[in-house]
């Protein structure tokens, strides 16, 4: 979690160490703040078998057990429009009103909540509001203001504040790390530390980052493959998925300029396909995350041709 997340994350435990824990979230942020880490962390608090004083404790069977955990259900935009539809939803309900698999507890996770349709936000408001027993909502946003006044008059707002370039400056000194690594890190991988605790992640990310820019360019995209050699694909692709949700939010004009839209500049391909191409990605991430052994050069090489493709549209 990044560190200038701490002070919401804070309040968020005293609403889960309170006589009567919210049963419906919403973790609201500005556009240039990555929340995700925050609204994972809290997921995994709710499915932890032992917190520690609120805190996930990282040894239990749920809290060990691989992405995509079986007692989250998450609910992402869709199709060329980019919004959560009323079928998903439909049947995110019909599972709220299941046993979980593992945990007592099953979350049902909505990013970015700005993103649903009316129709999708309607349906959602009897369960938001009585949810089944050991069932609990995240809602993540951006646009707090998108959302239907019935729906966020069910839901524990919490506002993700702005670092302050102070905060940045103060945080990377801190823990002897370059600032544009700790917004490097934080951008691709959700781990603002990562220079320190994971210098091997960082360095592959932004290797990657920087042969999708050189692809993006033109370069050829089977050239730039060939220095990867057998790579750590579960890095490689979260890295992926971050950057094509941030150009895709960048064209809703959901997010800022960061590490990954000062990269890549406009124009971009389409939302469309990058949402195609986002859902390669994901395929190749859950394979890496499920412990399937990944051919790491066909992976890398099939998705940076497919890269190149959407780039060659623009």
């Amino acid at each position: 979690m990044s560190p200038w997340l701490k002070a919401p994350w804070h309040l968020i435990l005293k609403g889960l160490q309170s006589a009567s824990p919210p049963h419906a979230w919403c973790l609201a942020h500005a556009s240039a703040v990555f929340s995700d880490s925050l609204t994972d962390h809290l997921a995994q608090s709710l499915l932890c078998d032992t917190p520690k004083k609120g805190e996930p404790c990282g040894e239990c069977v749920s809290c060990r057990f691989p992405d995509p955990h079986p007692d989250i259900l998450s609910l992402g935009p869709e199709g060329a429009a980019g919004m959560i539809k009323i079928d998903a939803v439909r049947e995110a309900i019909e599972v709220a009103y299941t046993t979980a698999s593992m945990a007592g507890c099953r979350v049902i996770v909505v990013r970015p909540a700005d993103c649903l349709n009316q129709a999708a936000s309607n349906a959602l408001l009897k369960v938001v509001e009585e949810p089944p027993s050991g069932t609990v909502f995240i809602f993540q946003t951006s646009v707090p203001g998108k959302l239907l006044p019935t729906l966020v008059s069910r839901l524990r707002m919490v506002r993700v504040p702005v670092p302050t370039p102070q905060i940045f400056e103060k945080t990377a000194q801190s823990l002897g790390i370059n600032g544009e690594d700790l917004l490097l890190s934080d951008a691709l991988l959700a781990q603002p530390t990562a220079a320190q605790t994971a210098p091997e992640r960082l360095a592959l990310g932004r290797d990657v980052l920087d042969a999708l820019v050189r692809i993006r360019f033109g370069e050829d995209s089977q050239v730039l493959l060939k220095p990867f050699g057998k790579v750590d694909m579960l890095t490689a692709s979260t890295v992926m998925e971050r950057i094509c949700d941030q150009l895709i939010r960048v064209q809703f004009k959901q997010t800022s300029q960061n590490p990954i839209t000062a990269a890549l500049s406009a124009p971009y391909p389409s939302v469309r396909l990058l949402y195609q191409y986002k859902e390669r990605v994901s395929e190749v991430r859950t394979q890496a995350q499920a412990g399937i052994a990944v051919n790491s050069d066909l992976a890398l090489g099939s998705l940076f041709a497919a890269w190149a493709f959407i780039w060659a549209t623009v």
